[in-house]
């Protein structure tokens, strides 16, 4: 008989049945396969800056300055980026990736070094990135990003009837399988775990927590860069303006895909069953023609019932563990 504990893993993905069932049947045509499609790709994204959060918030922190990292990161790199660039399309993307894990590193060094806590960290970084990047480039735009990089967030890979299967939902499967060994096989990974669920116990054990922190800051900065480049490549521009209310999405994602604030928990497939579940509902209120201002309060609903329900199941499941027999 399987271990019973293991079905609560999956809370996340019950809330996605449930919300898809409402909308399945109270909206006109949300199961279509074109819908879904849509769904999936715009989940994709959501995806991405879930993870960027994660990784913070599996140590107890938090980063506000992921859309700001994003913004800054694309900007620097804008003229390099652009289709009359003669650079070539990986120095720009790599340039990105890496000014991101630059902004989390600092961010890790205020955390570390100075004993900022991360949410004052990345709230003064979210304000410092997004005021450099207005300096930098003003009320100006880069447009017209190099196609090699628009195929990255438009392209279409196959097409099995009305369902398009795009380079986004190919790229975010990929990262998601990186991002879960990371997290799940590595022994840096079970690290990011043990310091989040009790920092002092893993100090006392040998982990050195305070580079697992500055770590994970720089993980979730260069993640940060990398969806940079994956929306500008979907809006085909990059300004100061990108991503302002991304830290929302990217805690909203986490925090329905079941990882807790204060550490220790959460899972990458969580994060894609949390970005589905947004997905979901912005396409089914979307399509019941429910205005802007109540899709936002009913979103923010939904974040307290999820979050509510995931600590139950959660509880559950320890209580299975703990009452699960012994081998003798």
């Amino acid at each position: 008989m399987k271990d019973k504990s293991r079905v609560y893993d999956f809370s996340t993905f019950f809330i996605l049945i449930a919300i898809t069932a409402f909308f399945s049947v109270f909206g006109k045509g949300f199961l279509k396969p074109a819908n879904l499609s849509t769904i999936i790709n715009q989940a994709s994204f959501l995806a991405i800056i879930g993870v960027a959060q994660l990784a913070v918030i599996l140590t107890g922190g938090i980063n506000l300055s992921i859309g700001s990292t994003m913004a800054l990161s694309t900007v620097l790199c804008g003229p390099m980026l652009l289709s009359e660039s003669a650079v070539p399309v990986i120095v720009p993307v790599l340039l990105v990736v890496l000014f991101g894990a630059g902004v989390g590193a600092i961010n890790g060094l205020m955390v570390t070094k100075l004993n900022i806590p991360a949410f004052l960290a990345t709230f003064a970084t979210m304000y410092v990135a997004r005021g450099a990047a207005w300096l930098y480039i003003g009320k100006g735009v880069y447009y017209g990003i190099n196609e090699s990089i628009r195929f990255l967030a438009m392209g279409e890979i196959l097409k099995i009837g009305s369902f398009r299967v795009t380079m986004p939902m190919l790229i975010v499967v990929i990262f998601l399988l990186v991002m879960w060994f990371c997290f799940e096989k590595t022994n840096f990974g079970r690290r990011i775990y043990f310091t989040g669920s009790n920092p002092l116990t893993a100090e006392f054990s040998g982990v050195p927590t305070k580079s697992i922190v500055l770590l994970v800051h720089m993980l979730s900065g260069l993640i940060s860069g990398f969806a940079g480049i994956m929306y500008i490549a979907r809006l085909n521009a990059a300004d100061a303006n990108l991503g302002t209310q991304y830290h929302f999405d990217a805690i909203s994602v986490a925090l329905i895909g079941g990882a807790v604030m204060s550490g220790g928990v959460g899972s990458v497939w969580g994060v894609a069953g949390g970005a589905l579940i947004i997905s979901v509902i912005q396409s089914g209120m979307n399509n019941m023609q429910i205005p802007t201002e109540i899709q936002k309060a009913f979103l923010g609903v939904i974040i307290i019932l999820a979050v509510f329900f995931n600590a139950f199941l959660q509880d559950k499941k320890m209580k299975a563990g703990n009452d699960k027999p012994t081998k003798k």
